[in-house]
């Protein structure tokens, strides 16, 4: 009999995003996330989770994606223990603006 080898939880973890972003799932979720920036204003990642009804540990994959990308920075941190909170970098705002009324950047 041969022995099988299961998938490390990494494995799994990176065929799960995998399918995110091929899915275009991932696009989809930080484009919510810059749009409630836009809207709302700087806010935590719990913040945004609440607003776009998606679970926390998706929001902070995105916020990483999105900080990463340099499309969002830290602006600064908020009560105890402290959470970031998240702004659109400069440009960014006046780009979703421009976007949502109708023009096409």
């Amino acid at each position: 009999m041969t022995a099988v080898m299961q998938p490390t939880g990494r494995e799994v973890s990176c065929e799960g995003y995998d399918d995110v972003s091929r899915s275009g799932r991932a696009s989809r979720q930080q484009e919510a996330v810059l749009n409630d920036v836009a809207t709302h204003g700087p806010s935590t990642r719990h913040a945004i989770a609440e607003r776009v009804d998606l679970p926390v540990s998706t929001i902070c994959g995105r916020c990483k994606e999105l900080l990463d990308a340099g499309e969002l920075e830290v602006v600064g941190t908020v009560g105890k223990p402290a959470r970031q909170v998240l702004g659109a970098r400069a440009g960014r705002a006046e780009l979703t603006e421009i976007h949502k009324g109708g023009a096409h950047v």
